[in-house]
């Protein structure tokens, strides 16, 4: 079993006990606030953990009972006894999603649901007077995994759900950490993440995002005005390269450049004559003397 699956599973038994624990005191309690808001903020990081870890069935199942949870925590229903039970029931119902995942818990779960839906129905007409909302505030929320998270089975993506989940979100990427392609590992992660956030929520909800990662990651959440929050451009790893610019026609080379044809030169008269005056300019023959000219002899004819 991965090492991260196995560390999520004891952390998320941990959270079920402590779900348990806030339904039990909300039996006696049901005015109370803070049990309600605990109990909202452990079935919020179940949901969000448990999808992040590939326990799909556990969190969409739980998402119900958050949703519901959710409905007490802004006043629209009360914290009824029957509601109440319905969430601990379903309680148990997470603590087999966790155990055994690839189960066959189809039949009990909508059973479940449809004993929490009815419990919502009823509440609804016996809910609490609504206390006034603080406001929505303006977070900017930066974050950044280490390099082994995709192999420790952390879903980034999965993150950034939870957060548009809490409010109206605006996410810019973060490239500066991108390596060239050379000296990329393809399991490593190298992206951050700038998350402008909008919500009525906490900066407690916010950090119940990153519970499950939070030691291993560097994460800075700080409230922001609105105004002062547009979103910003995403640095970038490296430069573009420039653009050559645009050719121009090229008139003449520079002289530098220029390219010289040297022809052979014609001939110089004083060395070679016109055909006309070869004859007086070749040199003649001496003259033999008369007395050397040849004569035929006898025996030669």
């Amino acid at each position: 079993m991965n090492e991260a699956i196995a560390i999520f599973q004891v952390e998320a038994r941990e959270n079920l006990e402590l779900i348990e624990q806030g339904l039990l005191d909300l039996l006696d309690r049901p005015e109370d606030r803070d049990l309600v808001d605990a109990v909202f903020r452990g079935l919020h990081t179940l949901k969000g953990s448990g999808a992040m870890f590939g326990f799909d069935a556990l969190a969409g199942f739980t998402h119900h009972c958050e949703t519901a949870f959710d409905r007490v925590r802004k006043g629209e229903v009360a914290a009824t006894t029957d509601l109440v039970s319905a969430v601990l029931a379903a309680r148990d119902h997470m603590r087999q999603l966790l155990e055994d995942p690839s189960g066959d818990h189809g039949a009990a779960g909508d059973a479940l649901l449809a004993d929490l839906e009815r419990a919502v129905r009823e509440a609804d007409g016996a809910a609490a007077p609504e206390t006034p909302k603080a406001g929505a505030t303006t977070w900017r929320v930066k974050f950044e995994l280490p390099a082994d998270a995709f192999r420790n089975g952390a879903n980034p993506l999965a993150l950034l759900n939870e957060l548009r989940d809490l409010g109206e979100a605006h996410v810019v990427v973060d490239t500066s950490r991108v390596p060239p392609l050379s000296r990329m590992e393809p399991t490593d992660l190298h992206l951050g993440w700038t998350v402008t956030l909008t919500t009525e929520h906490g900066r407690s909800a916010i950090e119940d995002v990153f519970i499950f990662v939070m030691d291993e990651m560097t994460l800075s959440i700080e409230a922001v005005d609105a105004e002062a929050a547009a979103p910003q451009e995403a640095p970038q790893a490296a430069p573009a390269a420039p653009k050559p610019p645009p050719k121009t026609p090229r008139s003449r080379p520079p002289p530098s450049r220029l390219r010289l044809r040297f022809r052979r030169p014609p001939p110089s008269p004083l060395l070679r004559p016109p055909p006309n005056r070869l004859k007086q300019a070749a040199p003649r023959p001496p003259r033999l003397p008369r007395a050397c000219a040849f004569r035929p002899t006898a025996w030669m004819s």
